[in-house]
């Protein structure tokens, strides 16, 4: 005669209970490493939507107008108040650069959030590019990216 599956039990004194002390541990780490992970996405979402609103630029057009000299659109996207500073550059057919200033697009703060200019940019060699290496609220002069 079969015993049903329910009825079977170990004999007492026989066998250790099994531990479940591996198992709480990985839980754990599980439970801590979920928790990091939403207060990561937190931070980034505040950032990105609530935080301070960095200065975003980008280069409308370029136009190589000599062997010296190239200009460049610059548009960029601020806090309304907020100031407007990039610094614009110019590469060679080889890559080398050619060419770095700063372009000022709002030294005032006015209330606009997008300003756009145009700056005029002198090389020491023919330039194949106009390009935008950052942006940022912060006051730049030609010293500073030298």
């Amino acid at each position: 005669m079969t015993v049903p599956h329910a009825a079977r039990r170990r004999p007492s004194g026989r066998y250790d209970e099994p531990s479940l002390v591996g198992q709480q541990v990985l839980a754990v780490l599980l439970g801590v490493m979920f928790i990091g992970l939403l207060v990561a996405v937190f931070f980034a979402l505040y950032s990105r939507f609530v935080g301070q609103e960095d200065v975003r630029g980008r280069v409308i057009s370029f136009d190589v107008q000599s062997d010296s000299l190239v200009v460049i659109d610059v548009e960029a996207s601020k806090a309304a108040g907020g100031k407007a500073y990039c610094v614009i550059r110019a590469r060679g057919e080889d890559g080398a650069e050619v060419g770095r200033d700063v372009a000022v697009l709002d030294a005032v703060g006015t209330d606009e959030r997008v300003t756009r200019g145009d700056f005029r940019l002198s090389t020491t060699s023919r330039a194949v590019t106009g390009e935008l290496a950052q942006c940022t609220d912060q006051p730049l002069t030609r010293a500073d990216v030298s």
